[in-house]
C-alpha cells in the first residue's frame, strides 16, 4: 500500500504543465507580424532560438529565477464571419497558464501602440422589412398593454 502510495505521489509531481493561451485580434498579419516579434525580443528581452514568417511562429527561450523555459509563438491568420482576423498561440512548458496570459496582455498593448485600435466589428445586418397589405397589422406590431384584455365578444 506504502508503495503505491509514494508511486502516485510521484507521478502527480513529475506531471508537466501544459498550457496554451490564445487571443484573437483583429489586425493584419503582415502588419502584426513584425510587432510581434519586436515584442518577445525588445519588450520581453527574450531570445529568440527560430523564426518563420511565412508559416508565423516564433521559438524562444523565456528566463525566469534563474531557469530557462522554451516557449513558442504562432501568428495565424483567420476568418470568422467573413472577416480577417489574427489569432495568437503562446506556449511556455513548465509554467502557468497566467504567465503566457500576462504576455498576451501586453502583445496587445504594444500593437494597440503601434498599430492603432483593432477595426470594431461589422455592425450586423438587418433582414429586410416585409410589407402587409393595408388594415393588416404588421407580424411585428405587438399589442399595446395599457390593460386588460378586451374581448369581442359580449
Amino acid at each position: 500500500m506504502r508503495r503505491l502510495a509514494a508511486a502516485l505521489l510521484l507521478t502527480l509531481s513529475v506531471s508537466v504543465a501544459q498550457a496554451r493561451s490564445e487571443k484573437t485580434l483583429a489586425y493584419q498579419r503582415d502588419q502584426a507580424w513584425p510587432a510581434a516579434v519586436r515584442f518577445l525580443r525588445i519588450e520581453a528581452k527574450l531570445k529568440i532560438i527560430e523564426k518563420d514568417a511565412e508559416a508565423g511562429f516564433v521559438i524562444f527561450e523565456y528566463r525566469e529565477d534563474g531557469k530557462t523555459f522554451r516557449g513558442s509563438l504562432e501568428v495565424i491568420d483567420i476568418v470568422k464571419d467573413g472577416r480577417k482576423l489574427v489569432r495568437f498561440v503562446l506556449q511556455i512548458e513548465d509554467r502557468p497558464s497566467w504567465v503566457e496570459i500576462e504576455m498576451l496582455t501586453k502583445l496587445e498593448r504594444k500593437l494597440r501602440s503601434e498599430l492603432g485600435n483593432p477595426a470594431p466589428a461589422p455592425s450586423p445586418k438587418e433582414p429586410p422589412k416585409q410589407e402587409s397589405p393595408k388594415g393588416e397589422p404588421k407580424p411585428t406590431d405587438k399589442p399595446k398593454d395599457d390593460g386588460p384584455p378586451i374581448s369581442d365578444t359580449p
